[in-house]
């Protein structure tokens, strides 16, 4: 899978930004306070309070909070420098093709990413997991409060500490912590069913189910896909698919299977869940064109969605149906002018066609020549019907480097033709400089 940069910023619970920066944190104090918190839990009158223990939980938040220097994901620059402060040490490395910049501290590293804070190395801890330190506070806050007077306080800091457990499974995310990511989820859906809060975390279903799966727990991933998916949190029909090769890697394909039937017909743009069934039926040595029934099911509902039909011309591409390739790949065009890969196919279709002839001719022998030269024909009228094609994917797409080297070689071929042939040749080499 790709890398994903900030994948959880648009769940993590508002931050409230103190005025205090990193500067002005004494971590032996805090560490100090930590302590004395501890203590007070064990004396017999203040350790059977509630508060006593709200107190020391929300003090471990605290704690959290200061390890991090205040910081948050998807912090920009200039707002870490006035909350947190400048680095010992500033570096810059490069992971998976991006530039990333490190902001070394005494405690803690950070990391930026496109401008934004990606994730951090807490090197130093003040207290190991604080977090479930201040988790296991507030549960015990909740069964010694026999009249329920500290609901109201108890669920506000759950609701805070939910938050800081979506900020650190994020950050465990990007680290590649699959397994830690997985657990921090897992809190996080835990604390959200507790009766005083009560909350349906839908997406944290399908982020605690994707950590699971990159962290190979296969099994454990299956339960929270499935709670996704009830959820209708699938990610863009994601999860049909992941829950599917979750099964599969378990050697379990049949089971996982009704989940690309269902995800197909509710996600048809969705092309991993379309070729997965393909794939699925191909490897059961059945046809593949059953599929065909999930489309036509899905046309019936929607005739005019461009999708359908484009993945329709899709599968029988893959089952070198050319007839029927071409006829649905046109019927995506007319239904949009502007479908890029239905134009790219459709051209990529006769291109082929006229390669495959090519390759016949050159294996006819030399005394044949009026046979070569009739295979070759063949090839040049397919590769003049795809220019039209080739030129709509470009004109749908400028940027487009595929449909700008096949014109290439396209206009190359027949540059001696005619005038305009060799111009738009040398128009097309030029424009791949341009986009170099």
């Amino acid at each position: 899978m790709k890398r994903i940069s900030i994948i959880f910023s648009i769940l993590v619970a508002a931050v409230t930004v103190t005025a205090q920066t990193s500067k002005e944190i004494n971590f032996d104090q805090l560490k100090a306070k930590v302590e004395k918190g501890k203590m007070e839990t064990q004396h017999p009158k203040k350790g059977v309070k509630p508060k006593t223990w709200i107190k020391l939980g929300e003090l471990y938040m605290d704690v959290y909070d200061a390890q991090i220097l205040r910081a948050y994901v998807g912090m920009d620059p200039n707002t870490f420098m006035l909350v947190v402060g400048n680095p010992l040490k500033k570096e810059q490395i490069e992971e998976d093709g991006a530039v990333i910049d490190k902001y070394i501290f005494d405690r803690v590293t950070f990391y930026f990413n496109q401008g934004k804070l990606e994730r951090w190395e807490v090197t130093k801890p003040v207290v190991e997991k604080p977090l479930d330190l201040a988790y296991e506070s507030f549960i015990k806050a909740k069964e010694l409060d026999a009249k329920n007077k500290s609901d109201k306080k108890i669920a506000e800091d759950l609701t805070k500490l939910k938050g800081l457990y979506v900020n650190e499974g994020s950050n465990a995310y990007t680290l590649k912590k699959y397994k830690e990511a997985f657990e921090f989820f897992k809190k996080v859906i835990e604390i959200g069913q507790n009766p005083l809060l009560n909350h349906k975390d839908t997406a944290i279903y399908y982020y605690a189910g994707l950590s699971a799966q990159l962290g190979n727990l296969l099994e454990e991933c299956i339960p929270f896909y499935q709670k996704a998916i009830e959820l209708e949190f699938t990610s863009e029909g994601s999860a049909y698919y992941n829950i599917y090769d979750a099964y599969k890697n378990l050697g379990k394909a049949d089971e996982g299977l009704k989940y690309l039937e269902q995800g197909f017909l509710k996600f048809p743009k969705n092309t991993n869940i379309l070729f997965a069934l393909i794939s699925h039926y191909i490897d059961k040595q059945e046809d593949p064109a059953k599929i065909i029934t999930y489309i036509d099911k899905a046309i019936e509902n929607e005739p005019n969605n461009t999708s359908l039909h484009f993945a329709k011309g899709t599968l029988y591409d893959r089952l070198e149906d050319f007839d029927n390739a071409v006829a649905c790949y046109t019927k995506a065009i007319e239904l949009d002018p502007n479908f890029f890969d239905a134009y790219y196919n459709l051209g990529a279709l006769y291109f082929n066609r006229g390669v495959k002839y090519i390759e016949e001719a050159n294996k006819v022998p030399a005394k044949e020549l009026e046979k070569y030269d009739a295979l070759m024909d063949k090839a040049n009228a397919e590769f003049k019907k795809a220019i039209p094609y080739m030129e709509g994917a470009y004109k749908a797409n400028p940027q487009s480097k595929e449909a700008l080297e096949a014109l290439k070689n396209i206009y190359f071929r027949f540059r001696n033709e005619n005038p305009e042939m060799k111009t738009k040749y040398e128009e097309c080499v030029n424009k791949l400089k341009e986009l170099q």
